[in-house]
């Protein structure tokens, strides 16, 4: 393209007018399209390129003066647009003020009509009244006319034709007349017959009536069920309407019912396209052995069984019968009502029972696992049916929603009301309990029937009421404590009678626990932490099912069920193996120390008790408590129990421990007397023996015992149980030397005897013990060192912390103990 010198090309021009004013070009993009072609237009001088600015100043001055003529253009054109838009302002507000008294008149003629017909109205509206009065008489007395012929008709011919051809009409407000007339014939006939008497002709009249009644209803419901096979909904609503009009259409609703596909499903039919084999639980005896046992659990004991394909199967054929009844029947909420009811009462009903029956011969257990799943797959159900009626706009006012939640009820109202239910639940519990007890019992009876635990728990418990009695002056009632303490009466009468039900063997067999070994009886006196998860387990499953079957009562038979972990499971079973336990330990201490090194397997019990005891209060504090959480009373009283029962086993476990420290007393008391006089005073060392022979078999027991307590204790109780053996012994020794007079050799005999116990004790890695048992090197340096530095001795250390009598007794049982320097040693003391 080629630019003219003094004139803008046809392309620039076009983008230079007002009306697209650079057609979108930005300023840059505009003056590079100018000056695209100048570039080509440059000369080389000498080699090197020139640019000539001529072609662009000419251009630019052309484009500037373009420009300002459009400017020129533009600012004319707005000073005539100004003007033409103040002629139409002015215009517009001559017209505005003239049609504004025109709307003003308008409203007044508007105002004055208004008025007149106001007054017209006043003056018609009596004779519309009077008028409508009048149609409305003529209307009834041809009723009344039609009414009395018909009569007359039924009283001398048995019928009445003009009412017959109401009846065989097609159209509906023909059927729905004679329907009407009838009805209201049926209501006179009886008042004409109570009025006059039992007279053959009237009589014969009102059955006549009543018979012609039957046979247009009859055929109506024919009609109606010939219009259902056909699914012709509008002949179906018509007919409807008229046996409603005629005595409330019970009749249409049985009939409607009747040829419903919903009565007619078929359990034992597959799904297209379901998922997995459709089973019956009732043929499968595996799954009731389950449900049955208490170490087994059943998550989804209706998945893909015929109940879950019932209710499925259900719920479609519902939610279409429901759309079908919205169509046919003018206020569908009576009869969706209706047929709720009959799908409880008819198709689930019989499901329920029929499995709940059945769960009865496998036991409590299995009849309340079926009865919780069934409530929740029922409740499920239930819910869904609810959801669907509000949805679709069924059911605004919840009437179908509360009539299936009352139809739901229903289904189990046998086990929810006056705790037929829960009766189940505890006798499931109780049997788990009893059964686990039994065999602990059986094994242990004789240890129980001694009860020595008891009498000393009772012997606590009176000098701990005794003192708070002292203390505070109050006392906990008898009947509390013993509740408490002890399994009540009532309880161990119950577990006799479970006992006596279970023992009865057939003749010729004997009991297999009879034959067992003294050897293979000592695992049975022990408790089981399986045995506790299952009866927790039971527990819980028992306090969830109280949440879904009885949540209004909850607290209290929550409180019963904590009351059964407590006073029975722990009562009979935790409280029988403390007992064993106890037993176990006084035999050992009854037989020490002529025995050999004691078993001590009774310590396991500590350890199982706390883990039980975790077990349980875990279960009430995350489980049963919360369910209390609106009833203070009864949230107080499960703590009360609760803590009670926790510092019972303490005590049990403190008495047994109190066994064990009186052996342990009794054992190194019986070692260290055979102690000799002449062990500390010799005149050499023998070489082949690093200690006395006492100190050997008093350190081979402690080994012996410390291994035993860390076989069967761990953590705090192997700490707290071990300090409280070191102290015994420690107390024992420094009792023990005071009674030995040493000599210079004899002291260190001494001394490797001490180091000997030192080690024992520094094995178990106890600080506390360790440094306490210091002062037995102390001591034994006593012994060893020269007078003169005795005093230096009992000045430092742990001897300083000595009451001055007893390192005297300690000193004088030095040989060369001299009373001469006894003052220069305690002269400044």
């Amino acid at each position: 393209m080629s630019f003219a010198i003094y004139d803008l090309e046809e392309d620039v021009r076009k983008l230079l007018n007002i009306d697209n004013f650079l057609d979108g070009l930005t300023p840059n993009d505009f003056v590079e399209e100018l000056s695209k072609d100048h570039i080509l237009k440059g000369a080389e001088v000498n080699s090197l390129e020139y640019l000539d600015p001529k072609p662009y100043i000419r251009t630019f001055e052309s484009t500037l003066r373009h420009i300002k003529q459009l400017a020129e253009e533009a600012r004319e054109s707005h000073e005539i647009a100004a003007k033409q838009v103040e002629d139409y302002e002015l215009s517009h507000s001559k017209n505005v003020l003239k049609l504004s008294s025109e709307v003003e008149q308008i409203v007044a003629q508007f105002g004055n009509l208004d008025i007149e017909i106001s007054s017209i109205t006043e003056k018609i509206d009596p004779l519309n009244q009077a008028l409508n009065k009048i149609t409305n008489s003529r209307d009834r007395s041809i009723e009344t006319i039609f009414l009395i012929r018909s009569y007359h008709g039924f009283y001398t011919k048995e019928k009445y034709e003009p009412l017959e051809k109401l009846r065989t009409a097609r159209d509906s407000a023909s059927r729905m007349k004679c329907a009407k007339t009838v009805n209201n014939l049926l209501v006179l006939a009886k008042k004409i017959k109570l009025l006059i008497g039992n007279l053959p002709k009237v009589n014969k009249c009102v059955t006549s009536i009543e018979k012609y009644g039957e046979t247009m209803e009859q055929a109506l419901v024919e009609r109606f069920e010939i219009a259902s096979e056909e699914n012709d909904f509008d002949e179906m609503s018509e007919i409807a309407k008229v046996l409603f009009d005629f005595n409330g259409g019970s009749s249409v609703v049985s009939a409607f019912m009747n040829k419903s596909d919903l009565f007619l499903v078929d359990v034992s039919e597959d799904d297209e396209g379901s998922e997995g084999e459709v089973f019956s639980i009732l043929d499968d005896e595996e799954i009731w052995q389950k449900l049955a046992d208490p170490n087994e659990q059943v998550p989804n004991v209706f998945e893909n069984e015929t109940t879950e394909h019932l209710l499925n199967k259900l719920k479609v054929s519902v939610k279409g019968q429901a759309r079908i009844v919205q169509q046919v029947f003018e206020v569908p909420i009576p009869v969706l009502k209706t047929m709720v009811q009959r799908v409880y009462a008819q198709m689930i009903q019989n499901r329920v029972s029929t499995l709940l029956s059945y769960s009865s011969q496998y036991g409590p257990l299995a009849q309340v696992r079926i009865l919780h799943a069934i409530y929740v797959l029922v409740g499920d159900f239930t819910k869904d049916m609810k959801e669907f009626f509000i949805m679709n706009d069924f059911d605004d006012n919840n009437e179908i929603g509360s009539n299936l939640d009352q139809c739901y009820h229903d289904l189990f109202i046998e086990y929810t009301t006056d705790n037929s239910y829960f009766r189940l639940e505890k006798e499931m519990l109780e049997n788990t309990i009893f059964g686990i007890a039994q065999e602990f019992v059986s094994n242990n009876e004789k240890a129980l029937q001694k009860k020595e635990l008891e009498l000393k728990l009772h012997e606590h418990e009176n000098e701990t009421s005794a003192l708070n009695m002292a203390a505070i002056g109050t006392e906990q009632p008898q009947l509390e404590r013993s509740k408490l303490l002890s399994v009540d009466k009532q309880r161990l009468n119950k577990f006799k009678d479970y006992v006596k039900a279970k023992v009865h063997l057939p003749d010729g067999l004997s009991n297999p626990r009879d034959s067992m070994s003294g050897t293979s009886m000592k695992g049975k006196a022990l408790i089981k932490i399986t045995d506790a998860r299952v009866v927790l387990k039971m527990a819980i499953e028992s306090v969830a099912r109280i949440l879904e079957l009885a949540p209004a009562k909850t607290p209290e038979l929550s409180l019963e069920i904590l009351e059964m972990l407590i006073l029975d499971f722990g009562g009979l079973y935790v409280g029988g193996g403390l007992e064993v336990a106890y037993d176990r330990a006084k035999q050992e201490l009854l037989t020490t120390p002529s025995s050999q090194d004691p078993q001590l397997d009774y310590l396991k019990i500590f350890n199982l008790t706390s883990e039980v005891l975790l077990l349980i209060s875990s279960c009430i504090k995350k489980i049963i408590l919360p369910c209390t959480v609106n009833n203070p009373s009864v949230r107080s009283r499960m703590i009360s129990l609760t803590n009670s029962f926790v510092q019972r086993c303490e005590t049990s476990l403190n008495l047994i421990l109190e066994c064990l420290v009186e052996l342990v007393t009794v054992r190194l008391s019986h070692y260290l007397q055979k102690q000799k006089k002449k062990d500390f005073i010799c005149d050499s060392i023998n070489t082949t023996q690093d200690y006395t022979e006492v100190c050997e078999e008093l350190s081979d027991f402690i080994v012996h015992l410390h291994a035993l307590m860390k076989r069967d204790l761990n953590d705090n109780n192997l700490n707290n149980v071990l300090i409280k053996v070191g102290m015994i012994m420690l107390n024992l020794l420094l009792d023990h030397f005071k009674k030995f007079s040493v000599n210079s050799t004899g002291g260190i005999i001494l001394t490797q005897d001490v180091i000997r116990y030192q080690s024992v004790i520094e094995s178990w890695g106890i600080a506390e013990l360790s440094e306490r048992f210091q002062i037995l090197r102390e001591i034994s340096n006593l012994f060893t060192v020269q007078p003169n530095l005795i005093n230096s001795l009992i000045t430092e250390g742990h001897l300083a912390s000595l009451k001055i009598s007893t390192v005297r007794q300690f000193i004088s049982k030095r040989t060369d103990f001299s009373p001469s320097y006894m003052e220069m040693i305690f002269g400044r003391k």
